[in-house]
């Protein structure tokens, strides 16, 4: 049976279009490429061991990815990604103490994780040879984590909760509030399970500081009731 001429374009278009890429290896790539990259750094990583963890050929992750770096980039942007789904950068109805405890504790749990140390063990040192990596990873990571604060900081003094203060200033206050010297101890793996167990105190005691240089007189004991 011979085609007519309008499907025949139409199969024509179909085969440039090509089918689309499968989703489901692309996300192998990206996990097997941050584990690698994780433990030997983008320099050091090994596409072949990137391909043999996720199960598919050189060939294929270069249909992805057009070098190392581009990989990077993509595990990097979606490692944020899922931080800054945890994060509410808004004032909930259940108040200020709780919305900062909440994202404080977030915050604090992922910092401490072994992802978190291993990243800034081994991958620091990449970025600071990749400055517009580097560029992304703060303005996609520590940024927003800031911006997102300081957003709900801004709300409760707009709402009357907080004396005037400069949110954006009182959000890096409130985060070395909470991590104080914790990033040396872990980075340096001198942390013990104590400091662990402890962050949801460590938050608390960090918004205690807090409320008492901004909160209002009886802001403390209101939020703490909510």
């Amino acid at each position: 049976m011979v085609k007519s001429h309008s499907s025949a374009t139409r199969d024509r278009a179909a085969r440039r279009r090509g089918r689309p890429r499968d989703v489901d290896k692309r996300q192998a790539i990206i996990d097997a490429g941050w584990a690698e990259f994780l433990k030997n750094g983008v320099g050091g990583a090994k596409v072949e061991r990137i391909a043999a963890a996720a199960g598919v050929s050189k060939v294929t992750i270069y249909a992805h990815f057009a070098d190392k770096p581009a990989l990077f980039e993509a595990a990097m942007h979606q490692r944020m990604d899922v931080i800054a789904a945890l994060q509410t950068p808004s004032l909930p109805a259940s108040g200020l103490r709780e919305a900062l405890f909440n994202f404080g504790l977030g915050l604090m749990r992922f910092l401490a994780s072994q992802e978190a140390i291993d990243f800034y063990n081994i991958l620091s040192g990449e970025l600071r040879r990749h400055p517009e990596l580097a560029l992304r990873f703060y303005s996609n990571g520590p940024q927003k984590t800031l911006q997102n604060l300081a957003a709900i900081i801004r709300a409760a003094s707009e709402e009357g909760a907080l004396r005037g203060c400069d949110p954006d200033r009182a959000a890096e206050e409130l985060f070395g509030l909470w991590q104080g010297a914790s990033n040396y101890t872990l980075a340096l793996g001198m942390h013990d399970d104590g400091l662990i167990a402890g962050l949801a105190d460590r938050v608390a005691r960090g918004i205690d500081i807090f409320l008492a240089v901004y909160g209002l007189p009886d802001a403390g004991e209101a939020g703490r009731s909510a």
